[in-house]
């Protein structure tokens, strides 16, 4: 599956890969990356996930998905000990196969 998320703050682009993996890509900006990451998901109910992940830099990241409402709330600690609280709106670019 392929999303783009909005925050306020940036916008990125979410691949899920096989074996727990996903690629987030920030395009611009001060957190412009690229990282391929091991998340840890959890459906918490129909079309609504509790998903994390650890960057190679340090930073954590747990994001609530709700693909019902097409939202999003990320919470990141970042390697300096800034805690960012982020919510924004999700949109599908490519269903793909549910991995």
């Amino acid at each position: 599956m392929v999303f783009d998320v909005t925050f306020e703050e940036f916008s990125a682009r979410l691949t899920t890969l096989p074996h727990s993996k996903m690629q987030f890509h920030i395009d611009n900006g001060v957190y412009a990356k690229t990282e391929v990451v091991k998340m840890a998901a959890d459906c918490i109910r129909t079309g609504v996930f509790l998903v994390s992940w650890t960057e190679s830099n340090g930073a954590t990241v747990v994001h609530v998905e709700d693909f019902v409402e097409n939202k999003i709330y990320s919470h990141a600690t970042l390697p300096d000990g800034t805690f960012l609280r982020m919510h924004g709106a999700m949109n599908i670019v490519n269903q793909g196969n549910q991995q």
